[in-house]
């Protein structure tokens, strides 16, 4: 039995070796050696100063101290084994859990990448018979057909979301950076929301003090943002409900608010809203992943995301990004 824990132990460390690329032991090592010094100095020293004589040494007494010297040195041996037994298998454990996390998310990207083909093949068959290609068709065949391209636009902003969020984990997405406009950003995806927003009698505000809110970011990354916290927004409000969105500079940021007046952020939801896969309501459409896709954009443009009920109800979301990373101090 000893045996095959011992092996256990050295494979867990071969494998933090490696993983690591250094022995996470070495520091460890000598920071419990030198505080392990620390009660026998001080016995040492308390021992010279105040009682030591030769004759100490000698006779019961000297074999008492010799005992209790080699229990606290025994003692301090199985602290040790016991401490660094514990820490070997935490950082075992979490590195097989970011290796089986890896492997988790290369897999889902890959059965996601799979599937755009087929989607794809399924849209241009449906378009063709939209199109009467294959023959006329009734206006409930058309209903039916409208709604199987509902379902297949769904389906392929899941396989979107799953494959950025692949990209971002592996540290395959890369920002192209040019000067882009905020103001014809959210313009944009104004006009993208307006059928939602007349059908809801959403009442929209858009405030804004500068008509040139420009900045150097990957105006496509920054759109998926905006789009994430607008479609959140319109989604969350009620019917003939509000919703604001303003837009200004601070300093050497551009300054960009998402406010609603739908139900709120719960308090235990707080801390978890930006986690992937979390919903606030799961009856509500959605895979749970924009508004982390969101988090790692605008931190990927070294900005800040975050959330807060405001005092008459609902939420707003705030999103910092700076106007040129070259004005930022280090």
């Amino acid at each position: 039995m000893e045996k095959k824990i011992s092996d256990k132990e050295k494979h867990e460390l071969d494998l933090i070796m490696r993983e690591l690329k250094e022995d996470p032991f070495r520091k460890f090592n000598l920071a419990f050696y030198l505080m392990s010094l620390i009660p026998f100095l001080v016995f040492i020293y308390l021992l010279a100063a105040k009682f030591f004589t030769w004759n100490i040494l000698i006779g019961d007494i000297g074999v008492i101290i010799l005992s209790a010297a080699i229990i606290a040195l025994c003692g301090f041996y199985i602290g040790y084994r016991i401490i660094k037994s514990i820490l070997s298998r935490m950082l075992a454990y979490a590195i097989q859990a970011k290796r089986s996390d890896e492997l988790k998310s290369t897999f889902v990207a890959s059965v996601s990448h799979e599937l755009k083909n087929p989607i794809l093949t399924i849209k241009m068959s449906l378009s063709n018979i939209r199109e009467g290609l294959a023959g006329k068709i009734s206006e409930d065949q058309q209903k039916i057909i409208e709604l199987c391209y509902s379902i297949l636009d769904r389906m392929g902003r899941l396989i979107n979301d799953l494959l950025d969020v692949h990209k971002i984990e592996a540290g395959m997405l890369d920002l192209k950076r040019r000067l882009c406009n905020i103001i014809d950003i959210l313009d944009k995806q104004i006009r993208e929301f307006e059928a939602m927003i007349n059908q809801k009698h959403i009442r929209l505000n858009k405030e804004v003090l500068h008509k040139d809110l420009t900045f150097w970011a990957d105006e496509d990354k920054i759109t998926q943002v905006v789009n994430n916290l607008l479609s959140n927004a319109l989604k969350y409000s009620p019917e003939g409900g509000s919703v604001t969105l303003k837009a200004d500079y601070e300093d050497n940021f551009v300054r960009f608010e998402c406010m609603d007046n739908g139900p709120g952020i719960p308090m235990d939801k707080m801390d978890k809203i930006f986690n992937k896969f979390e919903r606030l309501n799961i009856t509500k459409e959605g895979t749970g992943l924009g508004l982390a896709i969101s988090k790692d954009i605008v931190e990927l443009h070294k900005g800040k995301i975050w959330v807060e009920n405001l005092p008459q109800g609902g939420s707003k979301f705030t999103v910092v990004l700076p106007r040129d990373l070259r004005k930022i101090p280090r």
